[in-house]
């Protein structure tokens, strides 16, 4: 999209967030077809606060710099892995130390961004480089999957919603976080079988369930707005990584001819002539270096970028599955509590068909199934508008990102394609300088 057209979008997306947030403040309570009973109202009142989507604003996060560094292969009994080194600095409060260093690997991240899924039902989370079988400890692959860790753990570190998690925290300092982290995820899973976790639900999965039918226009649209970027974002990595294997090749010819040259120079038994092919060889020497910088580190940056942002589409889906959960729970416990209803309708219209403890038992189930249906109602709610937000946030970041990327990477272009000329220019007037007789 064109500027002003990213613009409009992101515009219209924060009109209709607060458009939402309104229509959800001024809602009454028993808006839902589940009319709730006073002893339901009074416990939801009371006891089941809907989740605030006040969080401390971006600009007021304590500032976290972390660096993924020193990746070492380690070898034990079973299989190999690279381990990187996790260095952190920062005055938050919730660390005990203002500067702390720790080994993680690969699954340790894994782990760190699938309990932040499960706990943050609607919010983006930032992605891990995908895993890879073969070429895994390769040099160039390595640095790849460490750069993209390291920017992960600085996008979480700057959300609003999940810089300050306990899982977050425990990753960045913990020494003893093997066996801390498998303790959370049991936690986790027993919630989730029991559905009390977070957008749990008994039919669904954290990564599962029924795929559920997208009834807002708004959400729809953005979906295949999603879809429509991630298809172009691809293209582009694509075309980027040509560019870079074309950078490659390019220096790898300079360095070809500056070899040439000076094995001509060698043999040339005119002085004059042999110094300039000498002269001309150091300079395609030079090029190849340029040539390598260009293609090896400024186009590779730009390919992060757009690599990363593929990764967080997928991230963008993982949200919106949890909004579908989180209605499928809605709808299930609905159903539940018309069924009972449906019951105690019956055993009205037929006295004497149920006892009076039987009834009372029927009085005290709909009252429990009003209570997860409102409950259930409100998640559904809360996730559709943190998502809403979390959309925009995406939106704004992806423009601004690679603004700054593109910036970044002409600038380098300039700054390189002005050296070739300096050296160009300097040959030429050596040249005129001294004549070859």
């Amino acid at each position: 999209l064109s500027p002003p057209l990213q613009h409009e979008q992101v515009v219209s997306a924060r009109e209709h967030v607060d458009g939402v947030r309104r229509a959800s403040v001024d809602r009454p309570a028993t808006a839902s077809p589940a009319r709730t009973s006073s002893a339901s109202r009074a416990y939801l009142g009371s006891h089941q606060r809907r989740r605030s989507l006040d969080v401390m604003p971006a600009d007021q996060i304590p500032e976290m710099h972390i660096e993924v560094t020193d990746p070492v292969k380690v070898s034990d009994a079973l299989k190999s892995y690279v381990a990187y080194k996790v260095h952190t600095r920062s005055t938050a409060p919730m660390f005990r130390e203002r500067d702390m260093t720790v080994r993680r690997r690969y699954r340790d991240f894994d782990w760190l961004v699938q309990e932040l899924v499960a706990r943050h039902p609607g919010v983006i989370v930032p992605a891990i480089p995908e895993k890879q079988s073969m070429g895994r400890f390769g040099d160039e692959f390595v640095e790849a999957r460490r750069a993209g860790l390291e920017s992960c753990l600085a996008r979480i570190g700057r959300h609003v919603v999940l810089w300050n998690d306990d899982v977050f925290r425990l990753f960045l300092e913990a020494d003893d976080f093997a066996t801390k982290a498998r303790l959370i995820t049991e936690a986790r899973v027993a919630a989730e079988i029991n559905g009390t976790a977070p957008g749990s639900s008994s039919s669904a999965g954290l990564f599962g369930g029924a795929r559920y039918k997208e009834k807002d226009e708004w959400f729809a649209r953005r979906m295949q707005e999603l879809d429509a970027i991630e298809e172009e974002l691809r293209a582009l990595l694509r075309a980027l990584d040509y560019s870079q294997r074309q950078r490659r090749e390019l220096a790898i010819s300079h360095g070809e001819l500056g070899e040439a040259y000076l094995k001509m120079a060698g043999q040339e038994l005119n002085a004059g002539l042999s110094g300039s092919l000498t002269a001309m060889g150091s300079l395609q020497q030079k090029l190849k270096v340029l040539q390598g910088r260009q293609g090896s580190s400024d186009v590779a940056s730009f390919q992060l970028t757009t690599d990363e942002y593929i990764r967080m589409i997928g991230g963008v889906r993982l949200a919106f599955a949890a909004r579908g959960r989180a209605h499928t729970q809605w709808q299930g416990s609905l159903g539940e509590l018309l069924r009972r209803r449906k019951i105690l309708e019956g055993y009205t219209q037929h006295p004497g068909r149920a006892s009076a403890e039987r009834l009372a038992q029927l009085k005290g189930e709909i009252a429990r199934a009003e209570i997860r249906t409102e409950t259930s109602r409100n998640a559904f709610d809360d996730v559709s508008l943190l998502l809403k937000h979390e959309v925009v946030r995406f939106d704004a970041a992806r423009v601004r990102d690679f603004q700054a990327t593109i910036e970044t990477y002409l600038a380098s272009l300039i700054d390189t394609q002005e050296e070739i000329v300096v050296l160009w220019e300097a040959y030429l007037a050596s040249l005129r300088t001294d004549p070859v007789q």
